[in-house]
């Protein structure tokens, strides 16, 4: 389970915060516990599960430690010495049970100060491993002079690392700091890129400094946050997040500080050739894009991890051989940046990093058409004279990727990530009249039209939190609500010919288990952002309706569509879809508390790992973008129960 000390654990609003904190595995020691077992000698001290592990696994931070030490010279032993060191700042040793969850007193005292406008305070001191991995190749550099025999010096390099934070855990960028491996402090400049809307403590913020690496070296820098910022002039930040608001007001619009220039030559580098990674854990106590658990930890579906891991790199023709189509399969179907940082995330090395990025860059690049201005983006199979005042088509809503592209701003900061959400989602606000007060409501045809547009306009404002922005998602939220209500079954019920009569010729009122799915890992989104109390009740009745109507009769799938009065789907033939879908069980666990809802979810998990089909990569996107969320809700399945869980059937 995630390592996660006293600085990095959620702190929760009665609106919703304190569901983020129940969906994150518990922590298995106390920050002072930790403090205590540093004080150990080395031998005695726990092995980071971050490198504990078999052979098999070895490539999880990027290569085989053995092969590694093999290769390195004397000077680059001082690396895994630092690791030895940060051990216990990672997770505890291989095999040991995780812990209760433990909610404490000091998380209310923070939430009850936190209604009175102040300076933000510092947390407590923590600290984790960034491991600088030189796996790209430099530019050339000058020709330098230097005596016969005498090494060549590693070329410096401008290292750029996006960090991010669970809510609560940082309000101020100036209680960053970092050490090299010889534990001396580095110039640094750092700066938010995004808040929680919530709580307006950091949710990422971007870290840029200069590191020597020779190439195929590794080095471990020491990341400390909480205590106060250094003196010294080189260790600055751009400025502190706003004080944090009322709970009972509306959040004000947030502005990202500007960047105060330290260099002219550090700049953000996300393509660099020095990449900086954490720890698995890290990323998945962060909640950055979702509960996770990192794939190291995942005992309870091993053959999800090799299968997935293994279809991807069997695929033929290869993933990236894939371009783009309006109509063929294509390679970013389901959001493949976003299932590329899926992985990622789960495992925390850099080779994992750099497929993701390139996907992220490759579909800013390839499948997004800016206005002249560049404040609107579409899909580049939308007609080139679009224009807000018509809706958008079917075809380009699945396309507009909002969560990928903000997966690749809060992970690398880069500036084009940001101006993709932005423009997608801008372009998104100005058409929703068009989309839903037309002929027909564009957003009710189908499930999936209803979750794209939500998950690019949560992405959009993650980035931005204005309250207009707000006022739009809430009004498809409303929608949402509505639109389940209309209908006893739990399902988003519509006419599936309407959808697509080549699958259901007659189907008047129904549903589609998969596209339901979709929609409820959008909702997920909102409600991390807003705490919207509907969700739960949503969320619930979809849970319900998939266990109880929509599952096939031998209870190993779910019908392809629902409601089919030409052809009732009532065969295990698409079980390779119940990846997709068992994260609704996991959402319904993670707002309820109700066991029951994992147990379902793993049952059907089952099949679906052993029925998995990926061919290609819309197959591979599908099974990927969702199954470790499910596997992050799950996670918190042992641990105590919140104050917000206790509290959650009374609201």
């Amino acid at each position: 389970m995630p390592a996660r000390g006293r600085g990095v654990r959620a702190y929760g609003l009665p609106s919703g915060l304190d569901a983020l904190l129940a969906l994150v595995p518990a922590a298995p020691a106390s920050a002072i516990g930790r403090a205590r077992r540093a004080e150990q000698p080395a031998s005695s001290r726990p092995r980071a599960r971050w490198i504990c592990r078999d052979a098999r696994r070895a490539q999880s931070i990027g290569g085989g430690m053995d092969a590694q030490r093999a290769k390195a010279r004397p000077a680059a032993r001082r690396p895994l010495a630092a690791l030895l060191l940060a051990a216990p700042l990672l997770l505890v040793s291989c095999g040991r049970a995780p812990a209760a969850r433990r909610v404490e007193p000091r998380v209310r005292a923070v939430l009850e100060a936190h209604g009175a406008p102040a300076l933000p305070a510092p947390p407590p001191a923590e600290s984790v491993p960034l491991l600088l991995v030189a796996d790209a190749a430099p530019s050339a550099p000058a020709p330098l002079k230097r005596p016969p025999g005498a090494a060549l010096p590693a070329p410096e390099a401008v290292v750029s690392a996006a960090v991010p934070f669970a809510p609560g855990a940082l309000r101020d960028v100036r209680f960053i700091r970092l050490r090299d491996t010889r534990g001396a402090a580095v110039p640094l400049r750092a700066k938010p890129l995004a808040v929680w809307p919530m709580g307006r403590s950091i949710r990422s913020a971007l870290l840029v400094f200069r590191a020597a690496l020779a190439p195929g070296e590794r080095a471990i820098y020491t990341l400390d946050f909480g205590a106060p910022p250094p003196s010294s002039p080189s260790q600055r930040a751009d400025g502190p997040a706003p004080p944090a608001p009322r709970l009972a007001q509306v959040p004000q619009p947030f502005q990202v500080p500007r960047a105060a220039v330290l260099d002219e030559a550090l700049l953000p580098n996300p393509d660099g050739p020095i990449a900086a990674v954490l720890p698995p854990s890290w990323y998945a106590a962060s909640l950055v894009s979702g509960p996770q658990l990192p794939a190291m930890d995942d005992r309870r579906f091993p053959g999800f991890e090799a299968g997935i891991e293994g279809a991807l790199a069997r695929m033929t023709p290869a993933y990236d051989a894939y371009g783009v189509s309006c109509a063929a399969p294509y390679r970013t179907y389901y959001d493949g940046p976003h299932a590329l940082y899926q992985r990622f995330l789960r495992n925390g090395d850099a080779a994992r990093y750099r497929r993701a990025r390139a996907e992220a860059v490759w579909y800013r690049q390839h499948e997004l058409r800016f206005s002249p201005d560049r404040r609107l983006a579409v899909h580049v199979c939308e007609r080139d004279d679009w224009s807000p005042a018509a809706p958008l088509s079917w075809q380009v809503l699945r396309r507009m990727l909002g969560q990928g592209m903000v997966d690749d701003y809060l992970l690398t900061g880069d500036p084009a990530a940001r101006e993709a959400v932005l423009a997608m989602g801008e372009a998104l606000r100005q058409n929703q009249a068009a989309l839903t007060g037309g002929r027909e409501d564009v957003l009710r045809v189908t499930e999936r039209n209803m979750a794209w547009v939500m998950m690019t306009l949560s992405s959009y404002y993650a980035l931005d939190p204005r309250p207009e922005l707000l006022s739009t998602l809430r009004g498809l939220a409303d929608r949402t609500v509505a639109w389940q209500r209309q209908g006893a079954s739990g399902a988003f019920e519509h006419d599936l010919t309407r959808a697509d009569p080549s699958e259901c010729e007659r189907g008047p009122r129904g549903g589609s288990p998969f596209m339901t799915a979709l929609l409820v890992d959008a909702l997920m989104d909102y409600h991390a952002l807003t705490g919207d109390p509907r969700v739960r009740e949503v969320v619930a009745r979809a849970a319900g309706w998939l266990a109880e109507r929509a599952i096939t009769s031998d209870g190993r799938a779910f019908r392809y569509l629902w409601g089919c009065e030409t052809d009732a789907y009532d065969d295990s033939g698409t079980a390779d879809l119940n990846l997709l879908i068992v994260p609704v069980f996991g959402a319904a666990y993670a707002l309820t508390r109700e066991p029951r809802w994992i147990e379902v979810g793993d049952a059907l998990a089952d099949v679906g790992v052993k029925e998995m089909l990926v061919k290609e990569p819309k197959h591979w996107n599908q099974a990927m973008r969702a199954f470790g969320r499910y596997l992050g809700y799950r996670a918190a399945l042992s641990g105590a129960a919140s104050e917000w869980q206790r509290s959650a059937g009374r609201q």
